[in-house]
C-alpha cells in the first residue's frame, strides 16, 4: 500500500471565511451569487439540480475509523513545464488567462534539484515527524529523468530522508523508454498516476501526442519491475465518454496493468455548451459504472474506483470533509514551481504564490481567502457539502462562475446516483466482509493524491 491519511476538520471560522481578498478576481463573488438564482437542469428523480437541497446526503451518525491513518504532508514539485503531448484543454495554459502563461516561461519552471530539495526540507521541517509525499508533476516529468534522480539523491542525503515517499504523474508515453534506460527510478516511486482518457480512439482525440498502444507497452513492462500502485487517471471533457474510460480501466485491471481508477471533470473557463445533454449522458454512464461496480462486488471483487469508494465511506460513516477537497486553505499541501512555494501550482501565480518564507519557522500561511467563494456558492446549505467541501479553488477562482455552477449540479447528480444504490452496495460489502475501514485502506485512501472529488 502507498500511504494514507486522516481527514482533517478545520476551524469553522476558517471554513466560513467571507472576507473578500484583493487577490480574488473583482466581482467574482457577486457573479456567483447572482447566477446561483438561475434554474438548473431538471432531473427526473432529483428535480432542479441547481437547488441546494436537490440531493441531501443521509444523516448517518458519525462513526470514527477503527485505527488512525498516516497523516502525510503533500508537496507537489513541478519537474518541468515541458510536455511531449498536446492535450485538449491542458491546465498548464487553459486557466492562465490574464496571467503569464506557463508555456511562455517554461524555463522558469524547470526543477533545480539542489535548490528544490532544500525547499522541500524547509517545508517538511515545520511538520514534525509527519511523512512527506513528494509528488513529481509537470509538464511531463519523465522528460527530465536526470533531474528527478538528482532530486532523489539530494533528499536521500537530508535528515528527512526516512519520511519521504514519491508519487509521479505521467502521460505514460515514455514509460517503456525510461524503464529500459533507467529502471531504478521506479523503485523509488510508490504511486504512479498514468493519464488515460478512454479507448484508443478517444484517447488519441483528446491527448494528441500520445497513443494507447505505446502506453500499454510501457505498463506491461512496468508490471515486471514495479511493486508500487498504478492509478488510471481520466480527465473528462465535453464530448468525452466516462464509459469508454471505465471500460478501458476494466480491461487494464483484468491484465493487472493498473489497480485504481479515478476521473475528474476538467477545470475550464468555458461553460459546457449543451450542459443538459452532457449532464444526462454523465448520469447514464455513471449509473452503468455503479451497476458494474455492484455486480463485481456481489461476486466478491472490489473495484478500486477511488472517489466512488471514498464517497461510500462517507455515506457509511457520516464523515464530513470539513474543508475543500485538496485542503489547500489548511496549508496541508504545497506546490513548488521554479523554486517558489505556492498554495497551488494550478492557480494563476498571482493567486497561488505565497510570501517569501511563508512556511518557515512554523508560520503556516493564512490561506482562508482561497475559499471565500463558498458563501456565494451557498456551500454550507448544500446537501452534498459534507462530501464535496466546496468546489476546487482552481475552477472557481481561475475558471468561470457559469462552469462552476454547472459542476455544482454535476456533483449533486454524482452523489445522488451513488446514494440511491447504497443498500445494494452496503449489502454486497457486508457479504464480502469488507468494512468501511477496509474500503478506505484498500482504495479510498488514494483520493488523497488526486483531485479528491470528480
Amino acid at each position: 500500500m502507498f500511504i494514507s491519511r486522516r481527514t482533517t476538520i478545520c476551524d469553522a471560522n476558517t471554513m466560513n471565511a467571507e472576507t473578500e481578498d484583493a487577490r480574488i478576481p473583482a466581482g467574482l463573488l457577486h457573479r456567483l451569487a447572482t447566477l446561483r438564482g438561475a434554474h438548473g437542469v431538471v432531473h427526473p428523480r432529483f428535480g432542479d439540480l441547481s437547488l441546494s437541497d436537490a440531493v441531501r446526503m443521509s444523516g448517518a451518525p458519525y462513526r470514527p475509523p477503527a485505527h488512525p491513518a498516516i497523516d502525510d504532508v503533500i508537496i507537489h514539485l513541478t519537474v518541468t513545464g515541458r510536455c511531449n503531448a498536446r492535450c485538449d484543454g491542458c491546465i498548464n495554459t487553459s486557466l492562465e488567462s490574464g496571467c503569464r502563461e506557463r508555456g511562455q516561461v517554461v524555463m522558469e519552471f524547470e526543477c533545480d534539484p539542489a535548490r528544490d530539495a532544500a525547499t522541500i526540507v524547509s517545508v517538511a521541517r515545520d511538520y514534525g515527524d509527519r511523512p512527506v509525499t513528494v509528488a513529481l508533476y509537470g509538464g511531463e516529468p519523465l522528460l527530465e529523468v536526470d533531474r528527478v534522480l538528482q532530486l532523489v539523491r539530494a533528499l536521500d542525503a537530508t535528515p528527512i530522508a526516512p519520511r519521504v515517499r514519491y508519487m509521479l504523474y505521467t502521460n505514460g508515453q515514455l514509460l517503456e523508454k525510461v524503464l529500459r534506460l533507467c529502471p531504478g527510478l521506479f523503485q523509488r516511486v510508490k504511486l504512479l498516476s498514468v493519464s488515460i482518457d478512454g479507448d484508443a480512439e478517444q484517447h488519441r482525440r483528446f491527448r494528441p501526442g500520445t497513443d494507447l498502444p505505446t502506453i500499454e507497452t510501457g505498463l506491461t513492462r512496468l508490471r515486471e519491475a514495479f511493486d508500487g500502485e498504478v492509478l488510471f487517471w481520466s480527465t473528462l471533457r465535453a464530448g468525452q465518454s466516462l464509459r469508454s474510460c471505465f471500460d478501458q480501466f476494466l480491461a487494464y485491471c483484468d491484465k493487472s496493468l493498473v489497480g485504481h481508477f479515478f476521473w475528474h471533470w476538467a477545470e475550464s473557463p468555458d461553460p459546457y455548451r449543451d450542459f443538459a445533454a452532457y449532464l444526462r449522458r454523465y448520469g447514464e454512464e455513471l449509473e452503468y459504472v455503479v451497476q458494474t461496480y455492484v455486480e463485481h462486488l456481489r461476486r466478491g471483487r472490489l473495484l478500486s474506483i477511488v472517489h466512488l469508494n471514498e464517497l461510500v465511506t462517507y455515506l457509511m460513516t457520516g464523515r464530513v470533509r470539513g474543508h475543500s477537497a485538496c485542503a489547500v486553505e489548511l496549508a496541508e499541501n504545497y506546490d513548488i514551481v521554479g523554486g517558489r512555494v505556492t498554495a497551488c501550482a494550478d492557480l494563476p501565480l498571482s493567486i497561488g504564490g505565497l510570501p517569501v518564507n511563508a512556511v518557515d519557522q512554523g508560520s503556516a500561511p493564512e490561506l482562508g481567502f482561497l475559499v471565500t467563494y463558498r458563501g456565494s456558492l451557498g456551500c454550507d446549505s448544500c446537501g452534498v457539502y459534507p462530501y464535496c467541501g466546496g468546489r476546487c479553488p482552481v475552477q472557481v477562482l481561475a475558471g468561470s462562475p457559469e462552469r462552476t455552477l454547472q459542476i455544482c449540479q454535476l456533483m449533486r447528480l454524482h452523489v445522488g446516483i451513488v446514494q440511491e444504490r447504497m443498500d445494494d452496495i452496503t449489502g454486497a460489502l457486508a457479504r464480502a466482509g469488507i468494512t468501511s475501514d477496509a474500503l478506505y485502506d484498500t482504495s479510498a485512501y488514494i483520493a488523497r493524491y488526486t483531485d479528491v472529488v470528480p
